[in-house]
Parts: structure tokens; C-alpha cells; sequence
């Protein structure tokens, strides 16, 4: 991961850690990918990205005898994680600050690896996936998220477009393509080997207001963006986005699309 983006994603992801599980989709998604996973006991699991913990905390719960490990750029994020599993007096997990492109395990270490909302930040998607897929055991899975191209949209695409006019501001994306298409997941695995896959899409709507889309973009990936306004420019920019987004809306809510792809590799 390049020093700029990965500064960058490091930095938002501490400054969201607090705010970010009030983002259901999440959890919601974390809920899918783990339900998905065939039980079997004594298994050695890989969370990457793993955020505040979701993923690794529902992985903890149902393969009570098998060892979890999440890790993440965001040192926040850990800390978050860490208090949820403690609260939850889970014994069997850990998490710790980590370069995906910089792990620490030895090939053939893993029965499953999950990535939930990661991988399409990782600069080189298809060197990651390969180092990934190496970490597997054979037979073994690994199981990533991303959002669908209709994900969050037109909100997003509002909110990107009037900072990037108006502002200059660009949203820090990693890799070519944030495999929001089964083309562009199809694309990326054949680069990376000869595995089988499947995508599931899984749709997710919530009735919101412009406010709690604030609180959306605040406590995500887009809070990047945001952070480079000054004072001036964001009490601007907030008034003129949110009278924008509520002018879409009806009876002081818009609809949240927030449909997810869940994608398994096999090794």
C-alpha cells in the first residue's frame, strides 16, 4: 500500500473508530459472511481490515474452538475491537495493528481469511489477493465484501462531485476499482490465479434523514474528504449537501441503499 493512501486511510479510520459501528450495514453484512462459513472445529481464521471487530467477533462466536485473528491499519480501530471482545469475554481472538501488505504469518497458516469492506482500498489489489490466497491452508476459503455500483448512490456521488468541483478535494481510493461489479470481481480473481468463486449480492435499504447521512459520511470512509475542509468550507459544504440530498427525499427521509457483494474464493 502506497505511503500517501495508506497515511490517509490510517488517519480516517482512527478519526471514524468511535463513531463507526452505528453503521448497521456493517454488522449486517458481518452477520452474512459469517453465517455462510461451514462449521468445523480447531480452525486457525484471518480477519483483515477488520475494523471495530464485527467480523472477527461473530467468527469468535461460532467456531468457539478455533483461533481468530483480526488485524488492521487503524490502531483506534483495534483498540475498539479489543473492548468489544473483552466485553463479550471471548477468549478466543485477539486483534493487532497491521500492513496487510506486511503480515507477519507464514504460507499455508489459515482455514479461512476474511476481508469485509477492505480489499478494494488495497492499492494492488492483485498482489494482495495472491499473498492472501498463499496464506490459506488448501481447501480453504477466503471471504470478502464490497459494496455494489448503486451503493450509497446518488448521495455519494453528490457528495464526491461537488467537493471535487468545487472544493478540489479527491476521494482516496486505492486500487483500480472498488469491485462494486461482478465483471470487476471476476476480473480481479482470474489476475490473481486459477480459483474458483461465487458472488452473492445481498440488498440492503433504510429509510433515513439528511442528518443521519451526515452522520454516515462522518463516521466512514468519505470522512477523509471532510476532514480536509476547514471550518469555513464545512459549514458551507454541509448546509448546501444537506439541502441538496433532502430536496430527493419525502416526508423528511430518503431512501439508503447499501446492497453488498459478498464473494468466496476457494483454494
Amino acid at each position: 500500500m502506497s505511503k500517501d493512501v495508506k497515511e490517509i486511510i490510517e488517519h480516517t479510520f482512527d478519526d471514524v473508530a468511535k463513531k463507526y459501528d452505528i453503521n448497521e450495514y456493517f454488522l449486517i453484512t458481518a452477520q452474512k459472511m459469517v453465517k455462510a462459513l461451514e462449521y468445523k472445529d480447531n480452525l486457525n481464521i484471518l480477519d483483515l481490515s477488520c475494523g471495530t471487530g464485527n467480523i472477527a467477533i461473530l467468527l469468535a462466536k461460532k467456531f468457539k474452538t478455533s483461533n481468530i485473528i483480526g488485524v488492521d491499519l487503524s490502531a483506534s480501530m483495534v483498540e475498539v475491537a479489543q473492548n468489544k471482545a473483552k466485553e463479550e469475554e471471548l477468549t478466543n481472538i485477539s486483534f493487532e495493528k497491521a500492513d496487510v501488505d506486511k503480515l507477519r504469518f507464514e504460507e499455508n497458516s489459515f482455514d479461512i481469511i476474511t476481508c469485509g469492506f477492505g480489499l478494494f482500498f488495497y492499492p494492488n489489489m492483485t498482489t494482495s489477493l495472491k499473498n492472501f490466497m498463499k496464506l490459506l491452508k488448501e481447501d480453504s476459503t477466503f471471504v470478502f465484501s464490497s459494496f455494489t455500483k448503486d451503493a450509497f448512490t446518488p448521495y455519494s456521488d453528490m457528495f464526491i462531485s461537488t467537493l471535487e468541483k468545487d472544493y478540489g478535494l479527491e476521494y482516496p481510493k486505492g486500487g483500480a476499482n472498488f469491485l462494486e461489479t461482478s465483471e470487476q470481481i471476476k476480473e480481479l480473481i482470474s489476475s490473481a490465479g486459477n480459483y474458483k468463486y461465487e458472488t452473492v449480492q445481498n440488498d440492503i435499504l433504510k429509510r433515513i434523514t439528511a442528518n443521519q447521512w451526515w452522520d454516515t459520511l462522518n463516521s466512514a470512509g468519505y470522512k477523509g474528504m471532510i476532514n480536509q475542509l476547514n471550518e469555513e468550507q464545512l459549514e458551507k459544504f454541509k448546509k448546501e449537501h444537506l439541502d441538496d440530498i433532502s430536496k430527493l427525499g419525502k416526508d423528511g427521509l430518503i431512501t439508503l441503499s447499501t446492497n453488498t457483494l459478498i464473494t468466496t474464493v476457494y483454494r
